[in-house]
Parts: structure tokens; sequence; C-alpha cells
């Protein structure tokens, strides 16, 4: 993508979003097209109820609308190099950016902007026309499960944010803190679950009435169900070390539920990419701004790591050294010019069109569920079994989704992450950030043990840079090469990274007294170094 690509897009989809989506209290108005069915026909197919909850499903990843540039500036520009996933070959605002930490606030509204615009605002449409009027309960808990699922990576990116009052303000939205935040997800999980679990028992339970529209599930509530209790456990893992006593209740509440967990990989939560394309397609192949990152590079090399080959492809430069290896970019670096690193490795054949995967978009899978599980089992939570058979399993699900052979020779390796080694610019070279190996060891302490569970953990949910970048934070794992170029004046620290995203510029201007109270619930000032109410971590012990 070409800046002045991006600022014109920016600039027409900023006037087209301020003036259709900017009063929440005139929504329908601004949502309706005068020329099509009313509500009223709609309801023969059930478009009316179902047509929010595929806007919500799409809008998680920041791309409903298939606006790749929103889903650049908005996850891929963040969450997805920060977690160390990738890194753009770009110099974006003339190498002043989110990549060396000159953060960028034009880029960086836009998690929220599209939480609250295209999550937060169908939800309180679609609980209008359900508990509000007390029909389709059923409906309206998938629509909370959605919205838990959302809004957790909008305050994981911010902290506080506008959630348990929104839309009751009008232009003046209320914050709650990122405590608040995660217990009103507990709350309306028991809630969504407790409704999802009366209407299985009912003489309802086979009434499907959004099938057509639940691009997820296809309103298969049992296995919504699963997914409720598998992101109850993700929760739960994220405060365990701020609420310790309350996760381990909520964790064994979630893998006690008599529907479980997921355990398979066709219970992941995908969200089907029939109908809209996976950003990352354009990003990589298109715009040419996204390569593998040389913590990938580290890491998947030296554990012998088939999935590399899927998740990447080989260096197209024309030097021979380069030439048909795999090569990354570290992060933190002067870029200079985009030609020097366009050549590193890009994305694989998993993110071309047409392959198996179909680009589809996996925002929790088998896999982490089972590492959920082996964290827990080592606090010494009840997960029904143990952290080795846990992690183990928590690698073949994720072999077996890839579709690459041999989780058991890989389980095995004690070979170690590898120094790094630009071709480019040796400056930038970096010995090895970790010695994890794969091969299990009982014999380890806690702290070794997690982050063998986290460092897999994290090649399995590749390639979600938002709960990556998440866990990264909350553990420190896996350890990562520490910046070099650092623009940030001092805000944040080049060893332990950024650790969340500055508020909305539009909020200091639309919101300025709840965005200042805001800033009150934080744990130091708004900027990128300050740590977010779970994120205890920095470098510290785990348990």
């Amino acid at each position: 993508m070409k800046i002045i690509k991006y600022i014109s897009y920016a600039f027409i989809s900023t006037l087209l979003l301020s003036f259709m989506s900017c009063n929440l209290d005139k929504f329908d108005e601004y949502n309706t097209d005068p020329y099509s069915v009313t509500p009223e026909h709609q309801k023969g197919d059930w478009l009316y109820l179902g047509g929010y909850i595929t806007q919500m499903e799409k809008s998680i990843y920041s791309n409903a609308n298939n606006w790749d540039w929103d889903f650049q500036i908005a996850q891929n520009l963040g969450a997805d190099i920060f977690s160390g996933y990738m890194a753009p070959p770009t110099p974006f605002n003339n190498d002043k950016n989110n990549a060396n930490y000159n953060l960028m606030g034009g880029w960086n509204l836009w998690t929220f902007k599209m939480c609250n615009e295209r999550v937060m605002a169908p939800w309180l449409e679609l609980k209008k026309l359900t508990k509000d009027v007390n029909e389709f309960p059923e409906i309206y808990a998938v629509a909370n499960i959605l919205k838990v699922t959302a809004m957790m990576r909008s305050t994981d990116t911010y902290g506080p944010i506008p959630y348990s009052k929104f839309g009751e303000g009008g232009v003046s939205s209320a914050y709650d803190s990122q405590e608040q935040v995660y217990m009103q997800f507990f709350k309306e999980l028991d809630e969504a679950q407790e409704t999802l679990h009366t209407f299985l028992e009912s003489d309802r339970k086979d009434v499907k009435a959004i099938q057509l529209y639940d691009i997820v599930y296809r309103s298969d509530y049992e296995k919504w169900m699963r997914y409720a209790n598998s992101l109850r456990l993700r929760l739960a893992v994220r405060i365990s070390k701020v609420k310790p006593d309350m996760a381990k209740v909520e964790a064994e509440k979630a893998v006690n539920d008599s529907f479980g967990v997921i355990e398979s990989n066709k219970d992941n939560f995908v969200v089907s990419t029939e109908t809209m394309k996976n950003p990352l397609n354009i990003l990589a192949y298109a715009y040419n701004d996204i390569r593998m990152s040389a913590d990938m590079e580290s890491i998947l090399k030296g554990l012998k790591d088939p999935r590399m080959e899927v998740f990447f492809a080989p260096a197209t430069d024309k030097d021979p050294n380069i030439n048909k290896k795999y090569i990354g970019i570290r992060q933190g670096i002067n870029v200079i010019d985009k030609g020097i690193r366009e050549g590193y490795s890009n994305l694989g054949e998993a993110w071309k069109m047409g392959n198996e995967f179909k680009n589809d978009i996996c925002l929790l899978n088998a896999a982490e569920v089972a590492f959920l599980r082996a964290e827990g089992a080592l606090r010494g939570w009840n997960m029904k079994g143990n952290e080795k058979d846990f992690y183990e399993t928590g690698v073949r699900h994720s072999f077996d989704y890839w579709k690459v052979g041999a989780p058991d020779t890989y389980l095995q390796g004690t070979t170690k992450p590898l120094a790094y080694s630009d071709p480019k610019a040796p400056e930038y070279d970096a010995a090895p950030a970790s010695t994890v190996t794969v091969k299990w060891d009982a014999s380890l302490s806690k702290e070794n043990k997690l982050e063998k569970i986290i460092t897999q953990k994290w090649i399995a949910m590749f390639p979600d840079g938002q709960e990556a970048w998440s866990e990264f934070r909350r553990t420190g794992y896996p350890k990562q090469f520490p910046m070099v170029v650092n623009n940030s004046a001092g805000k944040i620290d080049s060893q332990i990274k950024i650790r969340r995203l500055p508020f909305s510029q539009d909020e200091y201007r639309d919101n300025k007294a709840e965005i200042e109270k805001a800033v009150s619930l934080l744990n130091g000032p708004d900027e990128g170094g300050t740590q977010l109410w779970w994120d205890t971590n920095a470098g510290k012990s785990n348990f």
C-alpha cells in the first residue's frame, strides 16, 4: 500500500463513517436503504435478525466490508507486528511509524472505532429486537458471546473502554475500567450460557432462525456452548495473575460444563470467508506491505518446525545468499526503502487465493484451548488432565489443522531458537533470545514449562496477532529480540516492548470529559508503555 493510497482511502472512508455511523441515536435512519425491503418484509427469512449477527462476526477481524486498508491499520500495523509474528518492509511515514514506536494516531484509533461502530452498534440494535421484546433469547445469547469476543480485543488494546453504558449517553460515552469490563464479560457469558442451556433443553432446540446468517457455527448451539466455555477459559487465564482465585473458579467452570470446551478442529471458531476475503492476502501480495518477522524465523527455524513452510514462503530476493531461504525482518529497525527487504519471506500458501484453507479466519482453535488447559493444570487448576498431555495435544491439534505431519517426531525436538542475521544490514544481527526447546521435561521449573507452553501456543495461534500480542504481554513469552530503533522518546521500553495503544484522538476531541476519566483508570499515562490491568509481567515471574 502506498502512503498516498492510504491517505486517500482513509480520508474518504473517514468521511463516510463519520456521516453514516457517528450518531447511535440515528443508527436505523443512517443504515436503512429507503428503496430496499422493509424490516417487516425481511422477517420472512430472518434477515432482520441474522444480518446483525453476520455483521458482528465479520467485524471481529476488522474487515467486514472487504476494505483491506482498515484491517491493515486496525490490526496488521499494530497487533500483528507487536506480537512478533510479522514486520513491514515498507517505510511508512518516512520510516517513523508503529513498527519503531512512533505511534500513529491516525492508525491507532481504528480498533476502537470499528469495535464500537461495527460490533457494539449492531449488538445494540439486535438487543432491541430480541431481549427488549422478550423474543429469540438464543439469538441474543449468541450476540452477547460475539460482543465479548470482539470487545476483549478492544479492551486488550486500550485498557478502559465504553462498555456497560454503551449507547446510553448519546455522543458522550462513559468508560469502564478494564477490570470492570472483564467482570462484565464473565457475567454476560453466564447469562448467555444459561439461556442456551435452557434453549437446548426446550422443544424449540431445533429452531435455527439465523442458520443462513451465522457464518461461524450455522446455528449449532451446542458448538456455541463449547465456544463460550473456551472463551471463558481464555478470559480466566488472562486474569490469572491479578485475580487468581476467580481465574481458577472460572476456568474450572468452563471445563466442567456439560458441553465442555473445544477439543477438535471441527469446532474451531472460524469466520467463513465465503462472502469476504482474508485481508492478509491483499496486504501480502497486492500491497506487499507485510513479511515474516525475525522472531518467527529464529523460533521456527531453530525448532525445525514444519509449519514454517505453510505459514511463509521462501525469499524471492535476487541475492543468491537470500533467494529461496526463509528470511524475516527484525522489528524496530530503520527500513529506509521498501525495495531493500521486499524480497524477504512473504506469507505462504495458506493465504493465496484458492488454497485448501480458503483464507478462512480462525480466531480460536482446539490447539489454543489445549494450551490454556496446560497452563491451568500447571497452576494447579482441575483441567481434567495434566500439563504435559495438554501441551502435546495442543501441538498435535495445530499440526492437524495445518496438515503438516510427524508431530510425534517434532515433540521430541531438543533444538533451540537460532540467532538472527540480516543479510542486508549486519548491525541488526542478534543472538538467540531464548533457549526453549519442544520436548517436555518434567524436571523443569514452572516458569520454564510455561515458556514451552506459551511458545507453542504463540505458534499455533498464527496469524491472529491480537491474541498473540496479549499473551506476549501477559507472560513475556516467547522471548523476542529487543527493539533497535525506538522512536517513542522513552515512553516505551525497548526490552519489554509496547503494552497498549493510546486512546483515540477523536475521543479527546468529542468525548473529552469521559476520556479524561478513562485516563485516570490507567496504571499510568495514556502512552504505549503503560501496562494494562492484567499485565503484571514486564520481565517478572509468572508464578
